[in-house]
């Protein structure tokens, strides 16, 4: 009786590179670009960072090994962005998911008619529109004296309400975190439209005939089924939170108790001139996104 392999000879490294060759050679400008573009200038920032670097030095910088990372550690102003910057990701997050998820869900429930396709496209149409001119909007919204809410509190007879919003502690941090209210529309909802119209109908339609509530329906069958979709969500959020400095540029320049820590190294680089400390907080701040987000990921694995 003649023996049957067991299976098809692995073919050799070399020999899948090679049937493959074309793959490889088409991405071989893509891999330079980002070489030249995104990798060498990360490595680089992090050899500066060793480096007395600043305006008046700017082509001739000295070395000084660990002497910027030794500061920043001491840098009670830098670490203290950190809490401010905590409240921002908090309120985001919350901001987020609570306004989308039941938005996107109703939208969800009418994909079948007119009304539904007309939601789907309304809330999208944020995403048209560039960020910095709805932070722009937001500015003047906040302008004291002539700005839509002094306007508004005015003509309702509140005009002793108004104060200068965006250059007072008590009112400029709960401002900012006002900004872009209600929160409604855009990418997120995107993302978890995307997660709900991939859910088998099959499903729906067997708990209906158990007689599963449209709330139990939705607890036990959808929202598990977005878990991929949320976590995506938190985690690309939670990096762009840290890396955003827009809102504070515009509104405040980080006085006011909204500093945060990308914006301390756009200061610390561009206004007061300092590059070599500038990318040693770069390096810090990528470090800590990189931990956070590979805790991030093995919590949210180990709650699966």
């Amino acid at each position: 009786m003649s023996m049957i392999p067991s299976g098809i000879p692995k073919k050799s490294l070399l020999k899948r590179v090679y049937e493959a060759r074309w793959c490889y050679i088409a991405l071989i400008p893509t891999l330079a670009m980002l070489c030249t573009f995104t990798l060498y200038p990360a490595l680089s920032g992090v050899y500066r960072s060793l480096f007395r670097w600043k305006t008046k030095n700017y082509f001739s910088p000295e070395f000084e090994g660990l002497s910027q990372y030794i500061k920043l550690f001491a840098d009670g102003d830098f670490w203290a962005s950190f809490g401010t910057l905590v409240i921002f990701l908090i309120a985001g997050f919350i901001t987020s998911f609570a306004v989308n998820l039941p938005i996107t869900y109703l939208i969800f429930r009418m994909k079948d008619g007119r009304a539904g396709k007309f939601f789907q496209r309304a809330f999208v149409v944020p995403m048209m529109i560039p960020g910095m001119v709805g932070t722009m909007y937001w500015r003047f919204f906040y302008q004291h004296g002539n700005g839509v809410l002094d306007t508004i509190l005015n003509s309702v007879g509140l005009g002793h309400m108004s104060r200068i919003w965006l250059a007072d502690n008590a009112v400029t941090l709960p401002a900012m975190l006002l900004k872009g209210f209600p929160f409604a529309g855009g990418f997120t909802m995107l993302i978890l439209l995307s997660g709900l119209l991939n859910v088998d109908s099959a499903l729906e339609e067997s708990a209906q005939i158990d007689g599963a509530s449209p709330w139990r329906i939705f607890r036990s069958i959808y929202l598990p089924l977005l878990v991929p979709q949320i976590k995506v969500l938190s985690i690309l959020g939670m990096i762009s939170g840290i890396q955003d400095f827009g809102t504070q540029l515009v509104f405040t320049s980080g006085r006011y108790g909204t500093m945060v820590p990308a914006y301390y190294m756009y200061q610390s680089a561009f206004i007061n001139g300092n590059y070599g400390y500038a990318t040693a907080q770069g390096v810090v701040l990528f470090s800590i996104i990189l931990i956070i987000t590979l805790m991030q990921q093995k919590f949210i694995k180990r709650a699966d």
